[in-house]
């Protein structure tokens, strides 16, 4: 049985429609929040089991762990210590954890947590095998919390603050490629058991291309500002003063916009065939999306 965390999720949905594609003939238990929209489950024609609770419920994890093969375990890696302590408890073979690349960040703030995590689990190896997948920055649908709101952005406004040039490298993966290499990663359990692999986008692209790509593919004429760091830091003080939760932007953020996040994703090309598509074909069905959705207006 394969026990699944996350799976409303944009990524955990990309990697169902891929089991429906192969019509995976396992069981599987999805594990989900009581709020959670789940009809879609209904409709793969898969064999699924619904247990509804939360990840941060011990026994809830610990009874819907019994007689499970491989956890794959997409929800949020502030989770996987409470996932795997489940999973151990109940000789579970085989874990899969969706982590991120956010872990090789030089701002502590943003990657200390993630390291410790981690690298504890991976401490346990001789109770439990561990498969690490790293994605980059995920992006695919209205269901991202990064791509979408920028293409909000450029859609209503005339004018674009680009903190600093801009030349920082990214490499954003769509919701399909991850869902796809989930899958993969499930089946060729004989070369992925214990392994880590980053899992980013086809090519490193700049920030300042990004922005050019989502407003040509919008038909805007949304101009780009070029704002020197110091100020940009500044302001985006001030804005987190006055907006608060409605700022777009945190200081944070704008430092480590200029740091490089791009990563290398060799290993799972050589031992799984992963093969990403580009920002620039994967951009545009999201943005397609956004000009379609009436919420918009």
């Amino acid at each position: 049985m394969l026990i699944v965390t996350g799976v409303t999720g944009q990524t955990g949905r990309s990697f169902l429609n891929r089991m429906m594609q192969e019509k995976y003939p396992g069981k599987i238990k999805c594990l989900v929040r009581e709020e959670s929209d789940t009809k879609f489950l209904d409709e793969t024609g898969l064999d699924i089991v619904k247990a509804f609770g939360s990840l941060e419920d011990e026994s809830f994890l610990a009874e819907n762990m019994k007689d499970a093969e491989v956890v794959l375990h997409i929800a949020s890696v502030l989770l996987s210590e409470k996932v795997m302590a489940a999973a151990i408890q109940n000789k579970v073979p085989w874990a899969i954890l969706v982590h991120t690349t956010g872990r090789y960040s030089k701002y502590k703030s943003a990657s200390e947590e993630y390291i410790n995590i981690e690298d504890g689990l991976l401490q346990q190896r001789d109770q439990i095998g561990i498969t690490v997948l790293r994605p980059t920055m995920i992006y695919g649908s209205f269901r991202d919390r990064n791509m979408f709101k920028l293409i909000d952005y450029l859609y209503r406004h005339k004018f674009f603050p680009m903190f600093g040039k801009g030349e920082n490298l990214m490499q954003p993966v769509h919701a399909n490629d991850l869902g796809n290499a989930y899958y993969d990663v499930l089946t060729n359990k004989e070369i992925t058991f214990n392994k880590e692999y980053n899992l980013s986008g086809k090519a490193p692209i700049k920030y300042v291309d990004v922005v050019k790509c989502i407003i040509q593919y919008l038909g805007k004429k949304t101009k780009l500002v070029h704002l020197p760091i110091g100020i940009s830091i500044f302001g985006a003080k001030v804005m987190n003063f006055v907006l608060r939760k409605k700022a777009i932007i945190s200081v944070e953020q704008v430092l480590r916009m200029q740091e490089d996040k791009n990563f290398s994703h060799e290993e799972a090309a050589k031992d799984f065939g992963y093969s990403p598509i580009s920002f620039e074909d994967g951009i545009k069905g999201e943005v397609e999306e956004y000009l379609q959705r009436s919420d918009r207006l």
